[in-house]
Formats: C-alpha cells, sequence, structure tokens
C-alpha cells in the first residue's frame, strides 16, 4: 500500500469535519427546539393562570353617594371609594 498523498487526505478530513458540523448543528437544532417547546408550554400554563376568573361571595357593599371603584396598584383587586348617605 502506498503513501496517500496530500490532496486525498485534505479531502477526507474535510469530509470529516463537515460531518461533524452537520451533527453538531442538527444536535444545536433540535435542542433549541424542546426549549421553544417547553417555553410555550409554560407560557401556555401561566396564561391560563392569569385568565382564571375567581369568584368569592361577599354581602353587598352599603348604598354609597358619589362611588367609584379604582384598581388596586399591586393586586388584583378593585377599591371602592364613596360617601355614605346619613
Amino acid at each position: 500500500m502506498g503513501k496517500k498523498s496530500k490532496k486525498e487526505k485534505k479531502v477526507k478530513g474535510a469530509e470529516k469535519t463537515a460531518a461533524k458540523m452537520e451533527k453538531k448543528v442538527s444536535k444545536r437544532a433540535k435542542k433549541e427546539e424542546e426549549d421553544l417547546e417547553a417555553l410555550i408550554a409554560e407560557f401556555q400554563t401561566l396564561d391560563a393562570k392569569k385568565t382564571q376568573i375567581i369568584e368569592t361571595a361577599c354581602p353587598p357593599p352599603s348604598p354609597r353617594l358619589n362611588a367609584s371603584l379604582s384598581a388596586h396598584p399591586e393586586r388584583d383587586e378593585l377599591i371602592l371609594f364613596g360617601d355614605v348617605p346619613v
């Protein structure tokens, strides 16, 4: 068996490098796809929690004059302001 020429070695080396790069790129793409699916699932569960409506029974407020409802700045609540008639 004779020695391989430099050109043959370069060609085979380039083929190996290309195969390794292709494998690495496909592995990275698969990982990114899995990450995206996990993020989408997480966002869907968070969205479901935010859009869930919870009703709690409470007595009606007393009659008010000049009443207004304001959103609480830190919680998901409404605040009722108004004067109580005498």
